[in-house]
């Protein structure tokens, strides 16, 4: 009887542990790993990332004039009074320096040097990167080419469109949000050796980032190796700039080209672009090889200048601006980072108001988000007129049938309303009742 009871509880045993192994190979894989039944849930986190960028900050002779402090020196840090929190309140911000800190008298139009304190005064307003490749890049020779850069680093910022050395990538990579981001920044030839019609200096020749528009077929290989080469140092995103297109003139074809290059075949993530001297049109390419959405800033428009209806012979939209932004969802599974997706592009208008205040002139770069007609620059110049005029052009310019946010920035592209589709310019947005996810969402004057 003993031995039939030992027999018995052998059994037992035996057959719990082929239920448990059972139940292992069901619930765990049958691993091993000691997490079976209670293995536990991935943790999944979401968070973002915004970044904005202006068009062209120019420093025309009456502008720097007109801040020349009694003891000499220069301070531009009243221009941006009324749009430093909208630069501040992102996460990277950039800009475009069109012109140059060569150590030189103060000059504007044809060839600029602008005052060191401006280089101070860009970071103090918020911006992170600054962006030297432009068509007045070198208006103080090679070695303006070089002090510039040393200026604008000096003074906090990141720079991107020249190098200081040959041994520097054509690239630059800043971090936010826990992200890697490259910025990669190029600016238009005038001919094969010429920028803005001057010789690009042989010395300096591999170090400044320009292509010819004429060529951009082949000379966007250019662009593409440097994006790649962000991406193989670490770069998580990938942000282009480009100096392109015509002065005050629509969007020329070539620039769409490398866009819809950029965006669909290279893994770009954002393209900001400025040069004309006004407002562009934006949109949000759909990459099918990358399967994400890529906005496109045509033409950011001049953030400041001297540039003015007045002396251009009427042309109004030369005041006009704009503050380009995006936002992108961060998402990372256990600690790891898993996607990038765009969640939100928008436009904030801007507006330059110069107007006489103690006898000189003031300029302030003025955003146009609800409540602007009682900004106290446009109250004491009492030019609220052309302000909203200056609204009006930019909003038509985007798509007055876009909706605005609870700041009243024009909304391009909202990922909670729109599906993974191309935004064209002229489409609508969506209407009361539409299902959204059916719409596709001497004073100088010249450059």
């Amino acid at each position: 009887m003993k031995l039939k009871a030992l027999i018995g509880v052998v059994i037992v045993c035996l057959a719990g542990v082929a239920l448990g192994a059972n139940l292992s190979g069901h619930f765990g894989e049958g691993s091993g790993d000691g997490k079976g039944l209670f293995e536990p849930e991935p943790v999944v986190e979401v968070s973002q990332i915004s970044m904005v960028c202006v068009g062209d900050i120019m420093a025309h002779k009456p502008q720097y004039n007109s801040v020349l402090q009694a003891d000499g020196t220069y301070d531009f840090s009243d221009n941006y009074t009324y749009i430093k929190e909208y630069i501040e309140a992102a996460d990277l911000a950039f800009c475009n320096v069109e012109t140059v800190f060569g150590g030189q008298a103060p000059r504007g139009y044809p060839t600029f040097c602008a005052p060191d304190e401006l280089a101070t005064n860009l970071k103090d307003a918020g911006f992170d990167v600054a962006i030297t490749s432009n068509n007045h890049m070198l208006d103080c020779g090679s070695d303006g080419v070089l002090r510039n850069l040393e200026v604008l680093q000096a003074a906090g910022l990141k720079t991107v469109g020249s190098q200081l050395t040959e041994e520097e990538a054509n690239f630059t990579i800043v971090s936010a949000q826990g992200l890697k981001i490259g910025v990669v920044a190029y600016t238009y030839q005038t001919s094969p050796t010429t920028i803005n019609a001057i010789n690009i200096p042989s010395a300096i020749a591999t170090r400044v980032n320009s292509f010819d528009p004429d060529n951009w077929e082949t000379d966007i290989a250019k662009v593409e190796a440097d994006v790649l080469g962000a991406r193989e140092a670490g770069a998580d995103m990938v942000v282009c700039y480009f100096h392109w297109g015509e002065e005050y003139s629509p969007v020329r074809d070539y620039q769409r080209d490398m866009a819809a290059r950029l965006a669909g075949d290279s893994g770009v993530d954002v393209i900001f672009a400025s040069h004309p001297h006004i407002c562009q049109e934006a949109e949000v390419l759909w990459s099918d090889k990358y399967q994400k959405n890529v906005p496109v800033y045509y033409s950011m428009g001049n953030f400041i200048s001297n540039q003015r209806q007045e002396t251009l012979g009427g042309r109004k939209n030369v005041e006009d601006g704009m503050v380009a932004g995006v936002t992108f969802d961060i998402t990372r599974t256990d600690g790891e980072l898993t996607s990038i997706t765009l969640s939100k592009a928008d436009v904030l208008p801007t507006w330059v108001n110069r107007y006489q205040r103690g006898g000189a002139w003031a300029y302030h770069v003025v955003p146009l988000v609800n409540g602007y007609e009682e900004c106290p620059s446009i109250t004491a110049s009492g030019m609220l007129s052309r302000a909203t005029a200056s609204l009006e052009r930019t909003t038509e310019l985007i798509n007055s049938q876009y909706p605005k946010d609870a700041v009243g920035r024009l909304v391009i592209f909202d990922a909670s309303l729109w599906s993974e589709a191309a935004l064209e310019p002229e489409s609508e947005a969506p209407a009361e009742g539409d299902d959204p996810l059916e719409t596709v969402n001497g004073e100088e004057v010249e450059d």
